[in-house]
């Protein structure tokens, strides 16, 4: 397969060109001449791949609602299926709904009004979307999510760490006693 088959729609570089690039900043880096070695490493600092590799996605305005204002979609909140593996906390559902004066249900735009809400409470992740309510009154629901960050990983760990060790001197002490009741052994 042709290497630029490899490139996202849009996307600067494919994977291969990405990785050949920052081969050839090291390789310059090591250069004699220490203006060329100087300017490879400055261009390897800002090298971004994930950049190269993926077009940018900016807002872009959707259909104008019903009350005349301008929406924008809201394309960093993610929508998955399941729970994530990721270690990440539960801010709660998250409801919108159908206006009542709306006979037909624009799926579009609350989709991208769940995604809104989501975003105000701070949430990365939409979990199991359902439409809830009556046949009137139509209510799109999720689960918001919050990835959590390694400083949060960190100090949930030290929590338990404490709660560990003081479970782990309990069953030592335990054994302890077993050890000194238990009946000899002839």
């Amino acid at each position: 397969m042709p290497v630029n088959m490899l490139k996202k729609k849009g996307a600067k570089m494919s994977l291969h060109e990405a990785q050949e690039r920052i081969k050839k900043l090291k390789n310059l880096m090591k250069s004699s001449n220490p203006h060329e070695s100087a300017l490879a490493e400055a261009r390897l600092k800002v090298f971004n791949i994930r950049e190269a590799r993926y077009p940018k996605r900016e807002a872009k305005p959707s259909a104008p609602p019903s009350d005349g204002g301008l929406r924008y979609t809201s394309n960093e909140i993610e929508v998955l299926d399941e729970v994530p593996e990721r270690p990440h906390h539960e801010l709660g559902m998250v409801e919108v709904e159908q206006p009542s004066d709306q006979k037909k249900i624009n799926w579009d735009a609350m989709h991208a009004d769940l995604r809104e809400r989501a975003k105000q409470i701070g949430a990365d992740v939409l979990v199991n979307i359902q439409l809830k309510g009556t046949v009137k009154q139509r209510i799109l629901c999720a689960t918001a999510l919050r990835y959590l960050t390694p400083v949060e990983i960190e100090a949930i760990k030290l929590q338990t760490k404490y709660e560990d060790d003081e479970k782990a001197y309990y069953e030592e002490q335990k054994e302890r006693r077993d050890e000194a009741n238990a009946p000899p052994i002839d």
